[in-house]
């Protein structure tokens, strides 16, 4: 787990303000109670997991997902900067999480690569069939494939903001991890995403985020 950790002159009630800047799901007003849990978990990246704990003066986030850490890092941060508000933030950075978010987030990924590589295969065969008559020679898979085309190519339309979002997560993990570090790598995101398009796999893509 990442542990983000932040100490000061805060009341519970702003600690549980920030939450609720950042995460909707948290209610509006703060349980009565000298301290405070709430554990999420994310529906759409494999299950990643955030648990807040927080009381007067003291908060703790930990979370399997370092981006998570992240975003909270920097929003608390611009927060209590705004309120001058004294309060003393420390990361705790797991390296293991990072693979571990990236082995949780691979089955969607390989999913949406796979639709795509069938679509690139059907539009194939589909300007094949427009050139030849008899198409005859192809295997029932392939026959498949190209009778499902159009159903395919919706298919890959409507799973395209899915896509995206993945790429966005991946992405915006591995600009995380080099940040935590002091380091701007933006500028080799689109070699990620060359590498996350194209025929990769889990390895190929660990590798990356480890600078091989």
């Amino acid at each position: 787990m990442n542990t983000l950790t932040l100490t000061g002159s805060f009341s519970i009630a702003e600690a549980h303000s920030w939450l609720a800047l950042c995460l909707a799901e948290v209610p509006e007003r703060c349980p009565q109670a000298e301290t405070v849990t709430f554990n999420f978990r994310s529906t759409f990246n494999g299950g990643t997991q955030l648990q807040a704990n927080y009381s007067k003066g003291r908060v703790s986030y930990r979370s399997d997902n370092l981006s998570t850490i992240v975003i909270l890092r920097d929003v608390i941060s611009r927060i209590v900067s705004m309120g001058q508000i004294k309060v003393h933030i420390a990361c705790d950075i797991n390296e293991e999480s990072i693979k571990k978010c990236l082995e949780l987030i691979w089955p969607k990924l390989e999913y949406q690569s796979r639709l795509v590589r069938q679509l690139e295969l059907a539009r194939g065969l589909k300007e094949l069939e427009a050139t030849l008559e008899d198409l005859s020679y192809l295997n029932s898979e392939l026959k498949q494939l190209l009778a499902n085309y159009e159903d395919l190519h919706k298919e890959v339309d409507n799973q395209q903001i899915h896509l995206d979002r993945i790429l966005g997560i991946i992405t915006d993990l591995y600009i995380d991890k080099f940040k935590m570090l002091g380091q701007n790598v933006k500028h080799k995101t689109r070699e990620l995403l060359d590498i996350l398009k194209g025929e990769c796999d889990l390895e190929k893509i660990v590798e990356f985020f480890n600078g091989k």
